[in-house]
């Protein structure tokens, strides 16, 4: 494809509204653009108004299988007056794109898509198999989200892979880890009374806070640090309780993100915070319980596997500088997809850059070509 028709394709994906929820939009546009370019394809339904995306290429001749992986969704486009750029105008401008997904990640999706549709055209056919699937609801669930990536996976299409890049904004750099996360609340149960005669309630504050000080002195004295993750990070973020200003509170809750390496693994920590709640539960007759409100795996791949190694190498060559890796704080569908398949090779390679979320998202256009050609010749290698 030349580069104009590429960002064609880009720009036709940013025109589509995907905020949580109408990520079939996109389905449908892949399906007729892999249908156009003679690729087996299928749209597969995960909830009203979602669907998953699968295509595939190669001979089959080789077992070995990569596979590509996006999501379709977007976060809010937030005001759209804060805006200089259109949020769904795909505007270009001294070599960037702007728009929402731009960067996270339908530029790094649709980079994916275009090195498939070229690697099919090629004379020579790959001896190896390229999976591309496309999730919904990476951003935009509530707490527990990446329904469309567990549906790749209870249905068995990460069995036979042995690598997959994750089109993730990188920031230049390419990702073999992920934090995995917990968010949780602790809600506490209490007794209304008036303000005046509180010995006839319960305050329910009281105990959370004696449990939030309880957490804070464990969590401090986590002292693991993975190579590419670095630390655990707890936050709080939200709190809540009592309805009025003349009332012993009856209910509270505080909830909590936490970001979690393999040394610390996530039922250890809820372990702990299981153990820390008990004990206040004894001690004060209060009653505090903790509700799961969203789990996923860390995620550590050696960087010095096969495929992640001519990832590494290729983006070198084509990039003419070096590539760092590191790991990532943030979650990706890779957390759920790990689970089909805890053998194979991860890597988070993506045109994005750090403005993902932000008003005014934009992509580099030199880096989102380069970044196919780095797909190509990597899949090549690996596949040929």
């Amino acid at each position: 494809m030349e580069k104009r028709a590429r960002e064609q394709f880009v720009a036709d994906l940013i025109h589509l509204n995907t905020v949580g929820g109408h990520e079939d939009k996109v389905a449908h546009f892949l399906k007729a653009a892999f249908d156009k370019h003679g690729i087996t394809n299928r749209i597969i339904p995960v909830e009203n108004g979602r669907s998953n995306f699968y295509a595939e290429i190669g001979a089959g001749e080789s077992d070995r299988v990569v596979a590509l992986e996006g999501h379709e969704d977007v976060v809010a486009l937030g005001n759209p007056d804060q805006w200089d750029h259109a949020p769904l105008g795909a505007e270009i401008k001294d070599g960037k794109m702007y728009g929402r997904g731009t960067t996270d990640m339908k530029g790094g999706l649709a980079a994916e898509c275009i090195a498939m549709f070229e690697l099919a055209a090629q004379s020579t056919p790959l001896k190896g198999k390229v999976k591309l699937l496309v999730t919904v609801a990476e951003e935009s669930s509530p707490q527990n989200h990446m329904q469309g990536a567990q549906a790749f996976t209870k249905a068995g299409y990460l069995k036979d892979v042995d690598a997959m890049i994750l089109a993730e904004p990188s920031l230049g750099q390419m990702n073999c880890a992920n934090k995995g996360s917990i968010t949780y609340a602790v809600t506490s149960k209490g007794k209304a009374a008036h303000s005046s005669m509180p010995q006839l309630g319960y305050n329910a504050i009281v105990p959370l806070m004696a449990y939030y000080e309880a957490q804070q002195q464990f969590f401090a004295t986590l002292q693991a640090r993975n190579k590419y993750l670095g630390k655990t990070i707890p936050v709080i973020t939200k709190i809540e309780g009592g309805q009025q200003l003349n009332s012993v509170p009856s209910s509270a809750a505080l909830y909590m993100k936490v970001r979690t390496i393999p040394e610390e693994p996530n039922e250890w920590i809820l372990k702990h915070l299981r153990a820390i709640i008990k004990r206040i539960n004894d001690q004060q007759g209060a009653q505090l319980a903790l509700k799961i409100l969203g789990e996923k795996v860390p995620v550590v791949t050696d960087p010095k596997d096969e495929f992640n190694q001519i990832l590494h190498q290729t983006a070198e060559k084509i990039f003419q500088h070096p590539i760092q890796v590191i790991g990532s704080a943030a979650g990706t569908d890779a957390s759920e997809m790990i689970k089909g398949n805890p053998q194979m090779a991860i890597a988070v390679f993506g045109p994005g850059n750090r403005t993902a979320h932000q008003v005014d998202e934009y992509m580099v256009l030199e880096t989102f070509h380069k970044d196919i050609e780095v797909y190509k010749q990597a899949l090549k290698r690996y596949l040929s």
